[in-house]
């Protein structure tokens, strides 16, 4: 049994090949040997080619496709409830969740190349570095059961600014501890103003790196 359950949800952005470059380093940086990878994205020309190169490579990796989450529910434009909505579904599909140490949420169009992830990690606590605006929405880690509790939708309120806002929410409703931990990754935007109908907040290249205390957010 290996020990980190890692959980990639995102729109495949800026391409195909960027989000396949994405998927090998954040696996290389965890270790292939620690690590079962679980990716769920929206049916998209760019998603099927993804999906086309996966197959052809020796990555050992579960990937699942579904339509995109149309319903507009709660703020920021409906993505509150979809980033919530999208790692819900993908832990549906993990039949032996509990049985990990350690699950790691990321995104799709972000490559991981650093991380520490903590020798014990704590019962009832999210791992996220926070900000002036609220915990960071980008990449966490947790045990198991504490996955479950954080991104369930029933009984969630997503009319709130950001999902920053709904992880924050989520923890005081659930009493549910809050630690950082250090890790660096790159995240690649696209272009377009707008991606599967729904406005792009920046269409900016960002370093996110956290080392005991923000490095960089640019």
């Amino acid at each position: 049994m290996k020990k980190v359950c890692v959980l990639i949800t995102g729109v495949v952005r800026p391409s195909p090949d960027r989000a396949f470059k994405n998927i090998q380093k954040t696996i290389e940086t965890i270790g292939a040997d620690e690590c079962d990878i679980y990716i769920l994205t929206y049916r998209t020309p760019e998603a099927e080619k993804l999906k086309e190169s996966i197959s052809k490579s020796s990555l050992d990796i579960n990937f699942y496709l579904i339509d995109p989450i149309t319903q507009v529910i709660g703020g920021h434009n409906g993505n509150n409830y979809r980033m919530f909505r999208s790692i819900e579904i993908l832990i549906s599909h993990v039949n032996n969740l509990l049985d990990y140490e350690v699950v790691l949420r990321h995104r799709i169009d972000c490559e991981l190349v650093e991380i520490e992830i903590p020798t014990e990690v704590r019962e009832n606590t999210y791992y996220a570095p926070s900000l002036p605006w609220g915990t960071f929405d980008n990449i966490s880690l947790c045990r198991p059961e504490v996955a479950v509790k954080m991104f369930s939708t029933k009984g969630t309120c997503f009319d709130v600014l950001n999902p920053h806002a709904v992880i924050d929410n989520t923890l005081a409703k659930k009493n549910i501890l809050l630690k950082p931990f250090n890790f660096k990754k790159f995240l690649y935007q696209s272009q377009e103003d707008i991606v599967l109908g729904n406005p792009q907040w920046s269409k900016k290249d960002r370093t996110f790196e956290y080392k005991n205390k923000w490095i960089s957010i640019e």
